[in-house]
C-alpha cells in the first residue's frame, strides 16, 4: 500500500470551520473525535482498499456446483472490509441510535452527511449502499405500518455487520428511465402479501437484503399515481431465496466496487408500504434523500480533486520553479478551491434546512426552501465534480491519466453523479415545478436578500452591489421561464444556474462576515461570476490558505 496520507479531516480547514458554525457546541464536542477518526480511516484505510475494490470488481455466481440457482455476488475482500468498517462506524445507525437521541434530542444530519463527505473522498462505490440503507430505513419510519417497520428497521440500522440488512431501491426499467410512470412491473395481491412480476434494469446494491420497489397493482391507473411501493426481502422467513433472479452485473465506467445488476421478479414475495395508491409519493422520500447523498458525494469528490491538485502543484517543479508559482495554474487552483467552497456552502445549506424540517425547529418556509435547494444542489454539484476531477487530472499531467494515481478513478466515479437520481434536465424541471407549485424560489430569494442586507463588514461592501444587480436581473428572467415561454425554457438551465450562483454568493458573503478569513473566497467567487474582474490577490490568499492547511500549519 502507498505511504501514509495525512488525515483528510484535519487538513480541511474550511470544512472544520463550517462544522463549527453549523453544529451546537455539545454535538460538535461529541462529533469532532469521530470526524478525526473518519479522516484517518478515509485516507489510510478506505482509500487503498477502494483502489483494490475498483480494480477487482464484484462478480455474479448464478449457480452452485449442483446447478441450483443461487445468484450470489462475490466481492473482493477489500470491499467487504470497507463495508464492515463503514457500517460498524455508524454511518447509518447513528441517526437511529436511541442513546444519542436522548442525549442530544436530535442528531443533526450535518454530522451524518459530514462524515459521508469525508468518506466519499476515498470511496464512492460503497457510499451508494450506505445511502440506500439509510433511505430504506427513513421510508419505513415515515410510512410503513408498525409490524413491517419493527421487523426490518432494527436490521437496517444495526451496527453489527453480520446482523445488518442492507437496503436498495429498484426503480429504473428499460422502457421507463426518468419516465417512472411508464414502469410495467406488476403487483398481484396474495393474501396478506403481494407477488411482483417484471424487470428492473438498473439495480444498484443488487444483492441487498431489503429492496424497495415500485410496481403497479392489477387494475391500477397508468402513470406514477397507479404505482405502489413494496418491500421485497432477499431471503424469506423460512430461509429460501425470494423469487427473483439477477441476470448479470453491469460493466460500469465507474463506481465499480459496488454491484449493479439487472433483475427479474418472478412472483417475488413483497409487502406493501402504506397506502398502495401512494407508492410514488413514498418513493420520492427515498429519492430525495438519495439526491442529497449524491450532492455530498459530489463535494467529497471535488474536495479530493482539490487535495490532489494542490498537493501536486506544491511539489512538482518545471522550468526551474514549482508549478504552483505559475499564474495560469494559480488561476486553475483558485477556481477549483472557490467552486468547491461554494458547492459545499450550497449543499450544507440544503442539509441545514433538512435538519430544521426533521427536528421540528423550522417553519414551513424551511420545508419549501429545502424542496427547491435539493434538486439545485444535486444537479449543480454533480456536474462540478466531473469538471473538478478533469482539472485535477490535467494538473497532474501524464501521471494523472495513469490508473496508479487516484485521478482516473475520481473522474470515472464522478461521471455517474449527473445521471443517478435524475439527470440535469430532469432536475431543472423539478426545480421549476417547485417554483411554480410552491413558489419555493420566493423564500430562497428572500433569504438571499436578508443575507445581503445584513452585510456590514467594510471589506465586503463592494461585493454586495454586483450580487444584488444579478438578483434583480434574475427575477426578471424567471418570469418567462416559469410561464413556459419557449425561448426561456430553452435557456432554462442557464437561468437555474444563475439562481444557484446568486444563492451561493450570498452564502459565501454571509460566511465571510462571520469569519473574515473567508473573505478572499467570497471575493473571488463573486468577481468570477458577477463582475468579470478577477483579483489575483484574492486568488493568492485562497491558494496560500489551502497550501498551509495541507501542510498542517493551520490550527483549529
Amino acid at each position: 500500500m502507498d505511504e501514509r496520507r495525512k488525515n483528510f479531516f484535519t487538513v480541511d480547514r474550511r470544512f472544520r470551520a463550517r462544522l463549527g458554525r453549523l453544529l451546537p457546541a455539545d454535538v460538535l464536542a461529541w462529533a469532532k473525535p469521530r470526524f478525526v477518526e473518519m479522516g484517518d480511516l478515509a485516507a489510510n484505510f478506505f482509500d487503498p482498499r477502494a483502489a483494490l475494490a475498483d480494480r477487482f470488481s464484484p462478480t455474479l455466481r448464478t449457480h452452485d456446483r449442483h446447478g441450483n440457482r443461487i445468484d450470489r455476488v462475490e466481492y473482493h475482500p477489500a470491499y467487504l472490509e470497507m463495508a464492515r468498517r463503514a457500517y460498524e462506524f455508524g454511518l447509518v445507525s447513528m441517526r437511529y441510535d436511541s442513546e444519542l437521541a436522548r442525549r442530544f434530542g436530535y442528531l443533526p444530519y450535518v454530522v451524518i452527511f459530514g462524515l459521508g463527505y469525508v468518506l466519499s473522498q476515498a470511496e464512492a462505490g460503497l457510499y451508494c449502499p450506505i445511502c440506500m440503507t439509510d433511505g430504506a430505513a427513513r421510508v419505513l419510519v415515515k410510512f410503513a405500518d408498525p409490524a413491517l417497520r419493527d421487523k426490518w428497521l432494527p436490521r437496517l440500522t444495526s451496527r453489527d455487520f453480520d446482523a445488518l440488512a442492507q437496503g436498495a431501491m429498484f426503480l429504473t426499467e428499460k422502457q421507463g428511465g426518468s419516465d417512472v410512470g411508464a414502469n410495467t412491473t406488476k403487483a398481484v395481491a396474495d393474501g396478506d402479501r403481494w407477488r411482483l412480476y417484471g424487470d428492473k434494469w438498473f439495480c444498484s446494491n443488487v444483492d441487498a437484503d431489503v429492496i424497495l420497489a415500485l410496481a403497479r397493482p392489477e387494475g391500477a391507473p397508468p402513470g406514477t399515481r397507479g404505482l405502489g411501493l413494496f418491500l421485497v426481502p432477499r431471503t424469506l422467513d423460512d430461509g429460501r431465496r425470494n423469487a427473483y433472479c439477477i441476470h448479470r452485473l453491469k460493466d460500469k465506467l465507474g463506481v465499480r466496487s459496488m454491484a449493479t445488476g439487472e433483475v427479474t421478479f418472478e412472483g417475488a414475495e413483497a409487502y406493501v408500504i402504506g397506502d398502495v395508491g401512494r407508492g410514488f409519493t413514498y418513493m420520492t422520500e427515498m429519492i430525495n434523500l438519495s439526491r442529497l447523498y449524491n450532492a455530498v458525494a459530489s463535494i467529497g469528490s471535488m474536495r479530493r480533486s482539490v487535495y490532489e491538485a494542490v498537493a501536486h502543484a506544491k511539489e512538482r517543479e518545471a522550468f526551474g520553479r514549482r508549478i504552483i508559482e505559475f499564474p495560469l495554474l494559480r488561476r486553475v487552483l483558485a477556481d477549483l478551491i472557490a467552486e468547491h467552497e461554494a458547492a459545499m456552502a450550497l449543499v450544507f445549506e440544503t442539509i441545514r434546512q433538512l435538519d430544521l424540517v426533521d427536528s421540528g425547529a423550522g417553519s414551513e418556509d424551511a420545508a419549501v426552501q429545502h424542496r427547491l435547494l435539493l434538486p439545485l444542489s444535486k444537479y449543480y454539484t454533480a456536474r462540478l465534480a466531473v469538471w473538478a476531477a478533469s482539472q485535477a487530472m490535467e494538473i497532474l499531467g501524464g501521471n494523472g491519466y495513469i490508473e496508479e494515481f487516484v485521478t482516473p478513478r475520481l473522474l470515472r466515479d464522478a461521471q455517474v453523479l449527473p445521471i443517478w437520481e435524475g439527470t440535469t434536465n430532469i432536475l431543472v424541471l423539478d426545480a421549476r415545478r417547485a417554483m411554480i407549485k410552491e413558489e419555493a424560489h420566493l423564500g430562497l430569494i428572500e433569504a438571499t436578500r436578508r443575507r445581503l442586507e445584513a452585510l456590514h463588514h467594510s471589506d465586503l461592501q463592494d461585493l454586495r452591489g454586483p450580487v444584488e444587480a444579478h438578483l434583480t436581473k434574475l427575477l426578471d428572467d424567471l418570469i418567462p421561464f416559469l410561464d413556459g415561454q419557449t425561448e426561456a425554457l430553452f435557456a432554462g438551465q442557464a437561468i437555474t444556474d444563475r439562481l444557484i450562483r446568486v444563492t451561493q454568493a450570498s452564502l459565501l458573503l454571509d460566511e465571510a462576515q462571520q469569519n473574515p478569513d473567508e473573505i478572499p473566497v467570497a471575493r473571488y467567487f463573486v468577481q468570477k461570476h458577477m463582475t468579470g474582474m478577477l483579483d489575483s490577490k484574492a486568488a493568492d490568499s485562497i491558494i496560500r490558505a489551502e497550501s498551509e492547511s495541507l501542510d498542517g500549519e493551520v490550527g483549529d
